[in-house]
Protein backbone atom coordinates (compact mmCIF):
# COMPACT_ATOMS: atom_id res chain seq x y z
CA UNK A 1 0.00 0.00 0.00
CA UNK A 2 1.35 3.21 -1.03
CA UNK A 3 1.94 5.91 1.86
CA UNK A 4 -0.62 8.77 0.38
CA UNK A 5 0.82 11.65 2.20
CA UNK A 6 3.90 12.12 -0.07
CA UNK A 7 3.68 9.53 -3.19
CA UNK A 8 4.41 11.03 -6.41
CA UNK A 9 4.73 9.30 -9.66
CA UNK A 10 7.00 10.63 -11.96
CA UNK A 11 6.82 10.29 -16.15
CA UNK A 12 9.93 11.29 -18.20
CA UNK A 13 12.59 10.17 -20.57
CA UNK A 14 15.10 10.77 -18.07
CA UNK A 15 13.38 10.98 -14.60
CA UNK A 16 16.78 9.65 -12.51
CA UNK A 17 17.64 13.60 -11.43
CA UNK A 18 14.30 14.24 -10.07
CA UNK A 19 13.84 11.01 -8.38
CA UNK A 20 16.49 11.75 -7.07
CA UNK A 21 16.07 15.15 -5.17
CA UNK A 22 12.24 13.54 -4.43
CA UNK A 23 13.67 10.73 -2.52
CA UNK A 24 15.90 13.10 -0.85
CA UNK A 25 13.04 15.09 -0.07
CA UNK A 26 11.65 12.32 2.01
CA UNK A 27 8.47 11.71 -0.93
CA UNK A 28 7.63 7.81 -2.00
CA UNK A 29 8.63 8.08 -5.60
CA UNK A 30 7.75 5.85 -8.30
CA UNK A 31 8.68 6.24 -11.69
CA UNK A 32 7.89 5.34 -15.71
CA UNK A 33 11.45 6.03 -17.06
CA UNK A 34 13.13 5.72 -20.70
CA UNK A 35 16.40 3.70 -19.78
CA UNK A 36 16.20 2.76 -16.40
CA UNK A 37 19.28 4.01 -15.27
CA UNK A 38 21.41 1.87 -12.44
CA UNK A 39 21.27 5.59 -10.04
CA UNK A 40 17.58 5.43 -10.41
CA UNK A 41 16.58 2.33 -8.56
CA UNK A 42 17.83 3.31 -4.83
CA UNK A 43 15.63 6.37 -5.40
CA UNK A 44 12.03 4.65 -6.32
CA UNK A 45 10.00 2.47 -4.30
CA UNK A 46 9.08 1.03 -8.07
CA UNK A 47 9.22 1.92 -11.57
CA UNK A 48 8.77 0.72 -14.95
CA UNK A 49 11.64 1.14 -17.59
CA UNK A 50 10.48 1.76 -20.89
CA UNK A 51 13.26 -0.34 -23.02
CA UNK A 52 13.37 -2.83 -20.58
CA UNK A 53 9.23 -3.80 -20.58
CA UNK A 54 9.91 -3.52 -24.81
CA UNK A 55 13.19 -5.26 -24.73
CA UNK A 56 13.69 -2.31 -27.64
CA UNK A 57 17.35 -0.50 -28.05
CA UNK A 58 16.87 3.06 -27.79
CA UNK A 59 17.49 4.27 -31.18
CA UNK A 60 14.07 1.85 -32.19
CA UNK A 61 11.83 3.41 -30.46
CA UNK A 62 13.42 7.41 -29.22
CA UNK A 63 11.30 8.90 -31.95
CA UNK A 64 7.61 7.01 -30.75
CA UNK A 65 8.18 6.36 -27.11
CA UNK A 66 5.91 8.59 -25.89
CA UNK A 67 2.79 6.83 -26.61
CA UNK A 68 4.84 3.67 -24.70
CA UNK A 69 5.47 6.49 -21.65
CA UNK A 70 1.32 6.83 -21.98
CA UNK A 71 0.57 3.62 -21.53
CA UNK A 72 2.54 2.93 -18.73
CA UNK A 73 1.92 5.33 -16.63
CA UNK A 74 -1.58 4.31 -17.18
CA UNK A 75 -0.46 0.94 -16.23
CA UNK A 76 1.63 2.38 -13.02
CA UNK A 77 -1.46 4.32 -11.95
CA UNK A 78 -3.68 0.97 -11.96
CA UNK A 79 -0.89 -0.18 -9.88
CA UNK A 80 -0.99 2.00 -7.27
CA UNK A 81 -4.30 3.58 -7.43
CA UNK A 82 -3.85 5.89 -4.33
CA UNK A 83 -0.76 7.54 -5.53
CA UNK A 84 -0.64 11.05 -4.84
CA UNK A 85 1.17 12.93 -6.74
CA UNK A 86 2.28 13.29 -10.81
CA UNK A 87 5.04 14.71 -12.34
CA UNK A 88 5.48 14.87 -15.94
CA UNK A 89 9.06 15.64 -17.04
CA UNK A 90 10.60 16.17 -20.59
CA UNK A 91 9.07 13.35 -23.33
CA UNK A 92 5.29 14.66 -23.51
CA UNK A 93 6.69 18.24 -24.55
CA UNK A 94 3.96 18.91 -27.52
CA UNK A 95 2.43 15.49 -27.05
CA UNK A 96 -0.50 17.17 -26.11
CA UNK A 97 -3.10 14.40 -27.19
CA UNK A 98 -0.96 11.59 -25.03
CA UNK A 99 -1.29 14.26 -21.94
CA UNK A 100 -4.98 14.32 -22.47
CA UNK A 101 -5.23 10.47 -22.38
CA UNK A 102 -3.35 10.65 -19.13
CA UNK A 103 -5.89 13.18 -17.58
CA UNK A 104 -8.36 11.46 -18.77
CA UNK A 105 -8.01 8.26 -17.46
CA UNK A 106 -7.50 9.75 -14.33
CA UNK A 107 -10.88 11.24 -14.27
CA UNK A 108 -12.41 8.16 -15.70
CA UNK A 109 -11.28 5.90 -13.20
CA UNK A 110 -11.52 8.73 -9.98
CA UNK A 111 -7.98 8.25 -8.97
CA UNK A 112 -7.28 11.29 -6.30
CA UNK A 113 -3.78 12.24 -7.73
CA UNK A 114 -2.79 15.87 -7.77
CA UNK A 115 -1.80 16.83 -11.33
CA UNK A 116 1.41 18.96 -10.31
CA UNK A 117 2.07 19.66 -13.42
CA UNK A 118 0.44 23.24 -15.83
CA UNK A 119 -2.80 22.71 -17.61
CA UNK A 120 -2.78 21.26 -20.49
CA UNK A 121 -4.50 24.45 -22.45
CA UNK A 122 -1.40 26.60 -20.87
CA UNK A 123 1.19 24.14 -22.20
CA UNK A 124 -0.48 24.10 -25.70
CA UNK A 125 -0.46 28.45 -25.33
CA UNK A 126 3.45 28.42 -24.00
CA UNK A 127 4.65 25.54 -27.05
CA UNK A 128 2.91 27.96 -29.83
CA UNK A 129 6.39 29.85 -30.23
CA UNK A 130 4.66 31.97 -33.29
CA UNK A 131 2.23 33.59 -30.75
CA UNK A 132 4.50 34.12 -27.93
CA UNK A 133 6.63 36.14 -30.09
CA UNK A 134 3.72 38.09 -31.03
CA UNK A 135 3.19 38.43 -27.77
CA UNK A 136 6.54 39.85 -27.17
CA UNK A 137 6.68 42.21 -29.94
CA UNK A 138 3.43 43.60 -28.64
CA UNK A 139 5.22 44.47 -25.46
CA UNK A 140 8.36 46.10 -27.22
CA UNK A 141 10.61 43.17 -27.06
CA UNK A 142 12.84 41.77 -29.87
CA UNK A 143 12.06 38.60 -31.03
CA UNK A 144 14.19 36.31 -34.25
CA UNK A 145 12.72 36.95 -37.23
CA UNK A 146 10.58 33.50 -37.61
CA UNK A 147 7.45 32.25 -40.10
CA UNK A 148 5.78 28.92 -40.57
CA UNK A 149 7.29 27.42 -43.72
CA UNK A 150 4.04 27.22 -45.44
CA UNK A 151 4.60 31.09 -46.06
CA UNK A 152 8.12 31.00 -46.88
CA UNK A 153 7.03 32.23 -50.50
CA UNK A 154 5.34 35.16 -48.73
CA UNK A 155 8.60 36.33 -47.02
CA UNK A 156 11.69 34.66 -48.77
CA UNK A 157 12.91 37.73 -49.51
CA UNK A 158 13.51 38.68 -46.15
CA UNK A 159 15.77 35.73 -44.98
CA UNK A 160 19.54 35.48 -46.04
CA UNK A 161 21.56 32.50 -45.87
CA UNK A 162 22.45 31.07 -42.98
CA UNK A 163 19.16 30.38 -41.36
CA UNK A 164 17.33 27.66 -39.24
CA UNK A 165 15.07 25.23 -40.20
CA UNK A 166 13.15 23.79 -36.93
CA UNK A 167 10.32 21.37 -36.75
CA UNK A 168 7.36 22.91 -34.93
CA UNK A 169 7.29 19.79 -32.07
CA UNK A 170 10.22 18.23 -30.60
CA UNK A 171 12.82 19.22 -27.95
CA UNK A 172 16.68 19.20 -27.20
CA UNK A 173 17.46 20.52 -30.60
CA UNK A 174 16.70 17.28 -32.34
CA UNK A 175 14.88 18.67 -34.78
CA UNK A 176 16.71 21.96 -35.80
CA UNK A 177 19.02 22.39 -38.60
CA UNK A 178 21.50 25.28 -40.07
CA UNK A 179 20.93 25.44 -43.57
CA UNK A 180 24.46 27.84 -45.21
CA UNK A 181 22.96 27.81 -48.64
CA UNK A 182 20.43 26.83 -51.40
CA UNK A 183 21.82 23.52 -52.45
CA UNK A 184 22.21 22.51 -48.55
CA UNK A 185 18.33 23.95 -48.55
CA UNK A 186 17.26 21.98 -51.57
CA UNK A 187 18.97 19.40 -49.80
CA UNK A 188 17.01 19.84 -46.79
CA UNK A 189 13.69 19.83 -48.59
CA UNK A 190 13.88 16.78 -50.84
CA UNK A 191 15.12 14.80 -47.25
CA UNK A 192 11.81 16.23 -45.25
CA UNK A 193 10.04 15.06 -48.52
CA UNK A 194 11.19 11.56 -48.56
CA UNK A 195 9.97 11.53 -45.05
CA UNK A 196 6.70 13.22 -45.93
CA UNK A 197 7.01 16.75 -45.67
CA UNK A 198 4.25 18.98 -44.30
CA UNK A 199 5.08 22.39 -44.50
CA UNK A 200 3.13 23.39 -41.67
CA UNK A 201 5.11 21.44 -39.45
CA UNK A 202 8.50 23.53 -39.79
CA UNK A 203 9.35 27.09 -38.99
CA UNK A 204 11.87 29.03 -41.09
CA UNK A 205 14.02 31.52 -38.65
CA UNK A 206 16.63 33.99 -39.06
CA UNK A 207 20.13 32.37 -37.43
CA UNK A 208 21.21 34.32 -34.21
CA UNK A 209 24.81 33.55 -33.53
CA UNK A 210 25.34 34.40 -29.65
CA UNK A 211 25.68 32.64 -26.45
CA UNK A 212 22.86 29.78 -25.88
CA UNK A 213 21.16 30.77 -21.81
CA UNK A 214 18.21 29.53 -20.56
CA UNK A 215 16.36 30.97 -17.55
CA UNK A 216 14.56 28.71 -14.57
CA UNK A 217 11.67 30.06 -12.86
CA UNK A 218 8.99 29.06 -10.14
CA UNK A 219 5.62 30.00 -10.41
CA UNK A 220 2.11 29.67 -8.23
CA UNK A 221 0.14 30.93 -11.60
CA UNK A 222 -0.36 34.46 -10.30
CA UNK A 223 3.40 35.42 -9.65
CA UNK A 224 6.80 34.25 -10.42
CA UNK A 225 10.65 33.73 -8.99
CA UNK A 226 14.00 33.77 -11.02
CA UNK A 227 15.40 29.94 -9.44
CA UNK A 228 18.58 30.38 -12.08
CA UNK A 229 19.76 31.79 -15.06
CA UNK A 230 22.13 29.29 -16.86
CA UNK A 231 24.76 29.18 -19.61
CA UNK A 232 23.49 26.14 -22.35
CA UNK A 233 26.24 23.79 -23.36
CA UNK A 234 24.57 23.13 -27.26
CA UNK A 235 26.09 20.52 -30.05
CA UNK A 236 29.54 20.56 -27.81
CA UNK A 237 31.37 18.34 -30.27
CA UNK A 238 33.82 17.14 -27.58
CA UNK A 239 30.89 15.19 -26.11
CA UNK A 240 29.61 13.40 -29.52
CA UNK A 241 26.34 15.07 -29.90
CA UNK A 242 24.78 13.18 -33.16
CA UNK A 243 23.36 16.46 -33.93
CA UNK A 244 24.37 20.42 -34.56
CA UNK A 245 21.97 22.03 -32.22
CA UNK A 246 21.42 19.26 -29.36
CA UNK A 247 20.91 20.06 -25.86
CA UNK A 248 24.34 18.66 -24.30
CA UNK A 249 24.39 20.11 -20.40
CA UNK A 250 24.26 23.63 -18.41
CA UNK A 251 26.54 25.71 -16.24
CA UNK A 252 25.09 27.30 -13.64
CA UNK A 253 25.38 30.75 -12.73
CA UNK A 254 25.56 31.40 -16.71
CA UNK A 255 28.27 34.16 -15.20
CA UNK A 256 26.40 37.09 -17.58
CA UNK A 257 26.62 40.58 -17.24
CA UNK A 258 23.78 42.22 -14.41
CA UNK A 259 21.99 43.79 -17.36
CA UNK A 260 21.97 40.76 -19.41
CA UNK A 261 20.63 38.71 -16.57
CA UNK A 262 18.19 41.80 -15.60
CA UNK A 263 16.53 41.78 -18.95
CA UNK A 264 16.40 37.65 -19.20
CA UNK A 265 14.34 37.22 -15.94
CA UNK A 266 12.21 40.88 -17.21
CA UNK A 267 11.22 38.14 -20.10
CA UNK A 268 10.76 35.34 -18.57
CA UNK A 269 8.68 36.62 -15.61
CA UNK A 270 6.47 38.80 -17.85
CA UNK A 271 5.45 35.30 -20.12
CA UNK A 272 5.30 33.42 -16.94
CA UNK A 273 2.71 35.73 -15.35
CA UNK A 274 1.07 35.65 -18.85
CA UNK A 275 0.90 32.16 -19.07
CA UNK A 276 -0.18 31.36 -15.62
CA UNK A 277 2.61 28.83 -15.57
CA UNK A 278 3.01 26.64 -12.18
CA UNK A 279 5.71 24.83 -10.75
CA UNK A 280 8.95 25.22 -11.97
CA UNK A 281 9.55 25.79 -15.63
CA UNK A 282 12.40 26.90 -18.30
CA UNK A 283 12.85 29.55 -20.77
CA UNK A 284 15.52 29.32 -23.37
CA UNK A 285 17.43 32.02 -25.15
CA UNK A 286 20.14 32.94 -27.35
CA UNK A 287 22.33 36.23 -25.95
CA UNK A 288 23.46 38.35 -29.02
CA UNK A 289 24.90 41.74 -28.61
CA UNK A 290 23.68 41.76 -24.85
CA UNK A 291 20.04 41.26 -26.22
CA UNK A 292 18.63 37.96 -24.95
CA UNK A 293 15.94 36.57 -27.86
CA UNK A 294 13.61 33.99 -26.96
CA UNK A 295 13.88 30.66 -28.39
CA UNK A 296 11.44 28.27 -26.36
CA UNK A 297 9.21 27.53 -23.31
CA UNK A 298 9.65 24.48 -21.79
CA UNK A 299 6.68 24.70 -19.50
CA UNK A 300 8.25 21.51 -16.83
CA UNK A 301 10.77 20.99 -14.85
CA UNK A 302 13.96 21.52 -17.41
CA UNK A 303 17.03 19.44 -17.80
CA UNK A 304 18.96 21.94 -15.92
CA UNK A 305 17.12 21.05 -12.72
CA UNK A 306 20.03 19.90 -10.90
CA UNK A 307 22.46 22.01 -12.06
CA UNK A 308 20.30 24.74 -10.24
CA UNK A 309 20.20 22.18 -7.46
CA UNK A 310 24.00 21.88 -6.54
CA UNK A 311 24.88 25.92 -7.42
CA UNK A 312 21.94 26.62 -5.14
CA UNK A 313 22.59 23.67 -2.67
CA UNK A 314 18.39 23.57 -2.22
CA UNK A 315 16.20 21.08 -3.57
CA UNK A 316 13.73 22.35 -5.85
CA UNK A 317 11.56 19.28 -6.50
CA UNK A 318 10.21 19.92 -3.32
CA UNK A 319 9.86 23.50 -3.90
CA UNK A 320 8.05 22.79 -6.97
CA UNK A 321 5.26 20.51 -4.94
CA UNK A 322 4.79 22.89 -2.40
CA UNK A 323 4.51 25.88 -4.90
CA UNK A 324 1.13 24.24 -6.29
CA UNK A 325 0.13 24.68 -2.64
CA UNK A 326 -0.90 27.92 -1.41
CA UNK A 327 -0.46 28.00 1.87
CA UNK A 328 3.49 27.42 1.05
CA UNK A 329 4.08 30.12 -1.81
CA UNK A 330 5.24 32.48 0.46
CA UNK A 331 7.78 30.14 1.75
CA UNK A 332 8.77 29.01 -1.55
CA UNK A 333 9.40 32.50 -2.40
CA UNK A 334 11.28 33.27 0.78
CA UNK A 335 13.73 30.09 -0.01
CA UNK A 336 14.23 31.12 -3.63
CA UNK A 337 14.88 35.13 -2.65
CA UNK A 338 17.63 34.21 -0.03
CA UNK A 339 19.13 31.20 -2.11
CA UNK A 340 22.89 32.47 -3.51
CA UNK A 341 24.78 30.19 -5.76
CA UNK A 342 27.65 28.66 -3.83
CA UNK A 343 30.43 28.11 -6.61
CA UNK A 344 29.37 26.76 -9.72
CA UNK A 345 28.41 23.68 -11.18
CA UNK A 346 28.39 22.07 -14.25
CA UNK A 347 26.38 19.25 -16.53
CA UNK A 348 27.75 17.40 -19.47
CA UNK A 349 25.78 14.65 -21.22
CA UNK A 350 28.42 12.38 -23.13
CA UNK A 351 27.18 10.59 -26.35
CA UNK A 352 28.98 7.17 -27.53
CA UNK A 353 30.86 7.82 -30.30
CA UNK A 354 30.56 4.14 -31.20
CA UNK A 355 29.17 0.75 -29.29
CA UNK A 356 30.05 0.58 -25.62
CA UNK A 357 30.69 -2.54 -24.02
CA UNK A 358 29.76 -4.05 -20.61
CA UNK A 359 33.51 -3.95 -19.27
CA UNK A 360 33.92 -0.24 -20.33
CA UNK A 361 30.82 0.59 -18.90
CA UNK A 362 31.78 -1.15 -15.81
CA UNK A 363 34.91 1.62 -16.18
CA UNK A 364 32.70 4.53 -16.73
CA UNK A 365 30.11 3.64 -13.85
CA UNK A 366 33.37 3.39 -11.20
CA UNK A 367 34.62 7.36 -12.03
CA UNK A 368 33.15 10.25 -9.18
CA UNK A 369 30.98 12.67 -10.61
CA UNK A 370 29.13 10.55 -13.23
CA UNK A 371 25.54 10.10 -12.83
CA UNK A 372 23.13 8.60 -15.27
CA UNK A 373 24.92 5.14 -14.89
CA UNK A 374 23.94 2.86 -17.83
CA UNK A 375 23.57 -0.99 -16.65
CA UNK A 376 26.17 -3.16 -17.60
CA UNK A 377 24.20 -5.67 -18.70
CA UNK A 378 23.43 -3.91 -22.83
CA UNK A 379 25.34 -2.49 -25.54
CA UNK A 380 25.31 1.11 -25.70
CA UNK A 381 24.89 2.29 -29.11
CA UNK A 382 26.58 4.57 -30.90
CA UNK A 383 24.55 8.08 -30.88
CA UNK A 384 23.04 6.87 -27.71
CA UNK A 385 23.42 9.50 -24.08
CA UNK A 386 25.93 7.34 -22.54
CA UNK A 387 26.14 9.28 -18.67
CA UNK A 388 25.69 12.57 -17.10
CA UNK A 389 28.80 14.61 -15.49
CA UNK A 390 28.12 17.42 -12.87
CA UNK A 391 31.13 18.91 -11.50
CA UNK A 392 31.23 21.51 -8.97
CA UNK A 393 33.75 23.97 -8.71
CA UNK A 394 34.20 27.73 -7.02
CA UNK A 395 35.15 29.21 -10.31
CA UNK A 396 33.24 29.39 -13.85
CA UNK A 397 36.11 27.89 -15.77
CA UNK A 398 36.89 25.28 -12.94
CA UNK A 399 33.46 23.87 -12.89
CA UNK A 400 33.42 23.74 -16.63
CA UNK A 401 36.58 22.56 -17.33
CA UNK A 402 36.63 19.98 -14.52
CA UNK A 403 33.68 18.15 -15.72
CA UNK A 404 35.23 18.30 -19.30
CA UNK A 405 38.20 16.12 -17.65
CA UNK A 406 35.95 13.79 -16.43
CA UNK A 407 34.43 13.70 -19.79
CA UNK A 408 38.21 13.11 -21.32
CA UNK A 409 38.60 10.08 -18.48
CA UNK A 410 35.61 8.55 -20.18
CA UNK A 411 37.11 8.90 -23.83
CA UNK A 412 40.04 6.97 -22.60
CA UNK A 413 38.42 4.34 -21.30
CA UNK A 414 36.06 4.05 -24.71
CA UNK A 415 38.97 4.86 -26.84
CA UNK A 416 37.26 7.58 -28.65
Amino acid sequence: MVKKSNSVLIVGFNTRPLAYSLNRAGYEVYAVDFFGDLDLYPNVRDCIIIIKKLRAKYNTIKETYSEFLVNFTIEMLQKYPSLENLIIGSGLDDAFDQRKRILNEINKKQYNIKNLNNDLEIITKARDILDIFEFLTSKGYRVPLTFSFDNFETYVKKFKFPFMMKKKTGAGGLNVYKIENENEFSLFIKLQEVKGLSSSEWLIQEYLEGIPVSCTTISNGKECEIVSINRQIIGEKFVNPPKEFMYCGNITPANLFKEDEKLISEISKTLANELHLKGINGFDFVLKDHYPYLMEINPRIPGSIRVSEVALKINLLDLHIKSFDISQWENVKNIIKNSKPEGFATKLIMFAPKNIYKDQIEKINLLRHVHDKPEQDRIISKEEPVCTVLFKAKTFSNSYFGALKIIDKIKEIIGG
